[in-house]
């Protein structure tokens, strides 16, 4: 199944900028296809370009992420059937999956109207998504503490309203517990302190 279009989440300018970058990759896509591993070979030139629109606002992300340039990376040297990208291999497997989800595991569960999981169910406007957790305890290895406490406010600065991460009260304490069972004491008060800072902040003002 097909990912649908959800945007009603992104950003205004967010929204635009995509948009735009979509209706110029359309006037760039060929009539005729080759190469579909996924898509049936039926598809119409429509209904793929919406596919596409799909994908590009549930990541983020332009043409350039999947499709191979033939000079370079402007959308009218787009190789559309090239396969020189992982990432377009990634996409063809991400999309049997979610099909394997809804269809062999999510419609068997009897329910009258299930609930279907989509591309952006997991990515949030994310080419790769990872949890807040995961984003701050991978910082904490790679640097330091602090580094992952001013990733933290910058992320909760610029994206606090777009649904990418959960910056609730109960992620930094499910953080801080993972710490702790790592033997991070330092780091564990240092989430601590962060996640009662805000909350303080939360209650005064």
């Amino acid at each position: 199944m097909f990912c649908r279009l959800r945007i009603a989440s992104l950003p205004a300018t967010t929204v635009m900028l995509l948009s735009l970058a979509a209706l110029a990759a359309e006037a760039q896509m060929p009539d005729k296809f080759t190469n579909l591993q996924y898509f049936p070979k039926t598809i119409s030139r429509q209904e793929l370009m919406g596919n596409m629109r799909g994908f590009s606002f549930s990541l983020g992300v332009r043409c350039q992420f999947c499709h191979a340039g033939k000079d370079g990376n402007k959308r009218e040297q787009m190789d559309f059937a090239s396969d020189e990208k992982d990432t377009k291999k990634t996409a063809r497997a991400m999309l049997r999956m979610v099909d394997a989800i809804n269809q062999e595991y999510i419609a068997k569960m009897g329910r009258a109207a299930p609930i279907r999981v989509e591309c952006v169910t997991c990515h949030h406007q994310l080419s790769i998504p990872k949890t807040m957790n995961a984003l701050l305890a991978e910082t904490i290895d790679k640097k330091d503490i602090q580094a992952a406490i001013g990733l933290y406010r910058d992320l909760r600065k610029n994206g606090l309203g777009n649904g990418q991460y959960d910056f609730g009260e109960t992620s930094l304490n499910i953080l801080t517990e993972s710490l702790l069972k790592q033997d991070k004491a330092k780091e564990a008060v240092a989430i601590m302190e962060l996640n009662a800072g805000r909350i303080t902040r939360r209650f005064s003002s």
